[in-house]
């Protein structure tokens, strides 16, 4: 696809964790897979805790200072989610602006190459394509790369025997 249409990312383009900074921690590779995640029903559940904990929770045994840390914890959990979800946007649109650059800059190296070969080629310098041998050899990369998947598919279709 030469051309694909995109549209200016209106923002923001500022972001700060001040207000998550006692929450943020760096875990090390593959520790997620050892913590508990949120189950269905949570809702229910909050629910439920604000209506017994102030009722019977002295009663239940429950220490208020274990309620106020899930109350502040689900707060905390809250605002890092909005923060998870303008981040992952940010991201998205920074891979996807990235993408997009390298794009444009091989279709530059490309048109670059179009034009030093049709120069050479109508005889008015060979010699030109020597002085961009290594960018004329980078762009062929895609080709000779497609052409040798393509030798590859058309050897391995002579080799299977067809059944009919």
């Amino acid at each position: 696809m030469s051309h694909v249409a995109a549209k200016p990312y209106p923002g923001p383009f500022e972001f700060s964790l001040k207000d998550c900074e006692a929450d943020l921690v760096d875990l090390p590779p593959g520790a997620m897979s050892h913590l508990r995640s949120e189950q269905d029903g949570l809702t229910e559940v909050f629910a439920e805790l604000a209506a017994s904990v102030p009722a019977l929770g002295d009663e239940a045994g429950i220490l208020p200072k274990v309620y106020q840390r899930l109350l502040d914890s689900n707060g905390s959990i809250d605002k890092l989610a909005i923060h998870e979800v303008v981040l992952a946007k940010a991201l998205e649109v920074v891979r996807e602006s990235r993408a997009k650059k390298v794009h444009e800059r091989e279709n530059d190296i490309a048109s670059i190459v179009d034009t030093v070969k049709s120069r050479a080629r109508r005889g008015e310098d060979k010699a030109l394509l020597n002085a961009f041998e290594k960018t004329i050899k980078y762009n062929a990369q895609i080709a000779e790369k497609a052409a040798k998947t393509r030798r590859k598919n058309a050897e391995a279709a002579k080799a299977t025997p067809t059944t009919g």
